[in-house]
């Protein structure tokens, strides 16, 4: 089937078949418990695009109830589809966190999660690190993501979560830009899109708690050996997270 032709049997079905599946009438001649239903909220159908080959496509059909699938709206859609039609049963769908883990808003600090440049929209606080003869972890991240692609000012606020992402000052201020951050050339290749942040009083971090794997088992205590990093970023070494 042309792909234009399954997207107007798709809308045409969505309003003359699943949407009457939603309300409460149809849905409680399903036997499902009596009481109180709300609409669009009961297990029902879904309709999407499958692709068979690069021009050739069949109607999804996603069932959310067992009793749906030698139901009559079934075998109607089958019918209108001339059983070009992919049926598959996926149960009741769980919604999960309404907020993706890296996108919310973590104390203490680890990797992994979303931060950025007051001005930006967000980024990925990639690892901690350190400067020789400091014990205080800095943020290491991203030009674009902490320093907004060389606009950004020594001492501007970095948020977590990053502002896309529901961070706002002052509240989510968790540091700021160091001045020493790599700036990314207009001309020519960029080797490297790195910048620092330094962490705000009262702002903890666990450098070496890596969400999936776990905790590190070991510290990296040497000198980064790209030149170029070297020299930008004032010989910083690295503490767990660096990757």
């Amino acid at each position: 089937m042309q792909l234009d032709s399954v997207r107007e049997l798709k809308a045409n079905l969505l309003s003359r078949v699943v949407q009457p599946l939603r309300e409460v009438g149809a849905t409680r001649s399903l036997a499902l418990p009596a009481g109180p239903v709300k609409s669009g909220r009961v297990p029902t159908v879904a309709l999407g695009i499958a692709r068979r080959t690069a021009k050739d496509y069949r109607l999804a059909v996603r069932v959310q109830q067992r009793a749906l699938e030698r139901s009559r709206e079934i075998d109607l859609i089958r019918k209108q589809a001339k059983n070009e039609v992919d049926v598959r049963f996926i149960g009741r769908v769980i919604k999960r966190a309404a907020v993706p883990w890296p996108q919310q808003r973590h104390r203490p600090l680890v990797p992994g999660i979303s931060i950025g440049h007051f001005k930006v929209t967000a980024g990925t606080l990639g690892c901690f690190v350190r400067r020789p003869g400091g014990d205080k972890p800095l943020i290491l991240s991203n030009n674009h993501v902490l320093a907004d692609e060389n606009r950004g000012k020594a001492g501007d606020d970095v948020l977590q979560p990053g502002q896309f992402d529901g961070g706002r000052v002052p509240g989510d201020v968790i540091g700021t830009l160091a001045d020493d951050y790599v700036k990314l050339k207009k001309v020519g290749p960029n080797l490297v899109d790195a910048a620092l942040a330094d962490l705000a009083d009262g702002i903890e971090a666990e450098p070496s708690n890596v969400r999936g794997i776990g905790k590190l088992a070991g510290v990296f205590d040497g000198v980064f050996t790209d030149g170029m990093v070297l020299q930008k970023l004032g010989r910083t070494t690295a503490r767990p997270g660096a990757g």
